[in-house]
């Protein structure tokens, strides 16, 4: 009995000496909780702050973006109606891993504020989904980056665990991460947040004040280990820096979305794959009249040419449909080459299809991986040519073919 009263006393003294530790180094609070109380840090900034030039709350949400998202709940989403969230968690994976940090922004007023609730001991994790609930309870749609893998399922893994209930799907969620790849999968080396943040908000992470998100694991282990909460206030910066960055980056995509743009083309924005995003939602003629500025403006681009093309013919406007395939084509596009080779047969111009459908076959022969069932509708698409131009010309001046 003596033992177990000891154990009890000597893990109390730790916890006692990770929440004194934490308390030096960083500005925060802790809960009222008798037993194992979480450590809370909340800071505002005005409703007008801007981070990296962006503002923290877009000017509103597009159709577009609603109609992406299925986000039906409101007609028009207030800034109170909006919480962002990111965790810092122990592991990778859902299974067994623990939420050791709880970031949320929130707009209450005219403030934007950030608030993170924090384990000083894994015993505290019970007490840890209060505030959450709370916020969760009073706003109805959920900004995440990478959400909908990883944040929400580890939390309803632990909220289980403690046998709480919160029905965290049944909130509207628009995660960030998907939303970007299609926006920039093609311009940027990848979509992790770091990555955006450096090429698309122009930030560079100070690696003195910060720490890779690879780190923060072993981090958290070293903290209770240790009890060293300098290397842990990095987590914080970091945690902090991911709140922020996630409520600009879904004011620029949603302020950049809208077109045409207010402000002119923002150069941030990769304008085709917007184009492309608006026709997946069936807004042709937005997308049209995207692409139409783009090659307007000179940026001359086959798939561009291509994608316009394909709106124009599911329109009907053959020949604006065959310029556009025309303009990929001179760039070597096999897809523009074939639609304009249909295009052409359907006009009887067979001499024409025949140059663009050898033009398209001599390209994909040259593959280094070939496509064989194209290079096969190819081959027939000629051998009808041929055959097609044959006949026509065979057949008597001013009879129909």
């Amino acid at each position: 009995m003596d033992m177990d009263k000891d154990r009890d006393l000597f893990g109390t003294e730790i916890k006692e000496m990770l929440r004194e530790s934490i308390q030096r180094v960083v500005k925060g609070s802790f809960s009222s909780h008798d037993d194992d109380p979480v450590f809370y840090t909340r800071e505002s900034y005005p409703g007008k702050t801007r981070i990296e030039e962006l503002p923290l709350y877009p000017k509103g949400i597009p159709d577009v973006i609603r109609s992406w998202a299925n986000l039906y709940a409101k007609t028009n989403y207030a800034p109170e109606d909006i919480l962002v969230l990111d965790l810092e968690t122990t592991g990778l994976g859902r299974s067994g891993t623990l939420a050791f940090m709880i970031g949320l922004g929130y707009y209450e007023g005219d403030q934007f504020w950030v608030e993170q609730i924090f384990l000083p001991d894994p015993d505290a994790e019970e007490h840890s989904f209060e505030r959450l609930q709370e916020l969760m309870r009073e706003r109805s749609l959920l900004i995440t980056f990478n959400g909908k893998s990883f944040d929400v399922p580890v939390l309803e893994a632990r909220l289980l665990y403690h046998q709480i209930w919160l029905d965290i799907r049944s909130m509207e969620h628009l995660d960030l991460l998907h939303l970007a790849r299609r926006l920039w999968k093609r311009k940027l080396p990848g979509c992790a947040l770091e990555t955006i943040e450096f090429y698309i908000l122009g930030h560079i992470r100070d690696q003195e004040l910060d720490i890779s998100g690879g780190d923060v694991p072993q981090t958290y282990f070293n903290f209770l280990s240790t009890g060293d909460a300098e290397s842990i206030r990095r987590v914080f910066v970091h945690n902090h820096h991911d709140i922020l960055h996630s409520a600009a980056l879904f004011a620029l995509i949603c302020d950049s979305c809208k077109y045409p743009p207010e402000n002119g083309m923002d150069i941030r924005v990769d304008y085709h794959a917007l184009a492309r995003l608006y026709q997946s939602q069936g807004k042709d003629d937005t997308a049209r009249q995207v692409l139409v500025d783009l090659l307007a403006r000179g940026e001359v681009n086959a798939d561009i040419a291509h994608d316009l093309g394909l709106i124009y013919k599911k329109a009907g406007e053959a020949e604006d449909a065959l310029s556009a395939f025309e303009i990929a084509a001179a760039l070597e596009h096999v897809p523009a080459l074939i639609e304009a080779a249909k295009i052409l047969e359907k006009q009887k111009e067979f001499e024409r299809a025949l140059q663009y459908s050898d033009r398209a076959l001599a390209l994909e022969q040259g593959r280094f991986m070939l496509n064989h069932r194209l290079l096969a509708d190819i081959q027939k698409r000629l051998q009808r040519l041929d055959k097609r131009l044959a006949k026509s010309k065979a057949q008597p001046a001013g009879k129909p073919d």
